[in-house]
């Protein structure tokens, strides 16, 4: 009897286990990604002149970035904020 009730004390523990791994993997990115939204007549305030650019992926997603153009530049400096932040956040300060 006393192994009856902890046999199935077990299994309903993996059942309710087995349902939170299945919610954490359908729901991951939400959890991982949680994006900043910037209002879209958000203005940029920075100490350099840049320019808004957006890029389309091959997804069809829209990528949005910020371009400093330097006067006589060596190359380019693609620089990631990552995980869903938003480029308001970044600590530069007339885009």
């Amino acid at each position: 009897m006393m192994l009856k009730v902890a046999l199935t004390f077990a299994f309903v523990l993996a059942v309710i286990y087995m349902g939170i791994c299945l919610l954490a993997y359908v729901f991951q990115e939400r959890l991982i990604f949680l994006p900043d939204r910037v209002d879209k007549n958000y203005r940029f305030n920075f100490d350099s002149a840049c320019e808004e650019v957006f890029v389309k992926a091959s997804d069809g997603t829209r990528l949005h970035g910020l371009l400093f153009k330097a006067e006589r530049s060596k190359g380019i400096i693609f620089y990631l904020h990552g995980n869903g932040g938003a480029l308001n956040r970044l600590n530069w300060s007339n885009c």
